[in-house]
């Protein structure tokens, strides 16, 4: 099962905005991993992954953790559901007065336990202001955040999955493809 979004995903009118932007902006469309700092990115093939549904929250904070075991080194996905319910690409997707986001304290749970990947079925784990400073704060801890993922209602709360990624000279995202193993 694959869980990023592909090119048919993705309205006709983002495409078309992605074209005119130079390359470091279109890597912000679709499924992707962002990177502020520009950091070089060495990313496993093969990850464990964690999907954690936290579907009725607004707000995700350390609670959402509690009974969950989470491995070094691995992929927590946060299922909100909004990709499923509205789609990429729509005003209520993208609206994110209303979206659920991740508090600092559980993004610092997920740090302190060696995280390596922190994922979400939205347009990022924390919204407005705090979006680009949140991604750039979980580089500087070594790990990364991956946005639009999908597909959440067809998998297992666990399995390992196959990464692959394009990353592009001074891009501030770096598009990633995620495949059920």
């Amino acid at each position: 099962m694959n869980l990023h979004l592909k090119e048919f995903n993705i309205p006709k009118e983002i495409l078309k905005w992605g074209d005119s932007q130079p390359a470091h902006q279109r890597q912000h469309i679709g499924t992707h991993i962002d990177c502020y700092n520009l950091s070089k990115i060495e990313l496993p093939s093969e990850i464990k992954v964690k999907v954690i549904d936290v579907r009725n929250l607004d707000i995700i904070d350390v609670t959402a953790l509690d009974n969950i075991k989470i491995e070094e080194n691995s992929f927590v996905i946060f299922r909100t559901g909004y990709l499923e319910k509205y789609g990429y690409g729509s005003e209520e997707y993208f609206n994110s007065k209303k979206s659920p986001y991740l508090t600092n304290e559980i993004i610092n749970k997920l740090l302190d336990l060696n995280t390596k990947l922190i994922g979400i079925d939205l347009s990022g784990i924390q919204h407005g202001e705090n979006h680009v400073a949140i991604d750039k704060y979980v580089e500087s801890r070594k790990s990364y955040v991956v946005e639009n993922i999908c597909n959440l209602d067809n998998v297992s709360s666990d399995f390992k999955a196959k990464l692959k990624w394009l990353q592009v000279k001074d891009a501030t995202a770096i598009k990633v493809e995620i495949e059920t193993i």
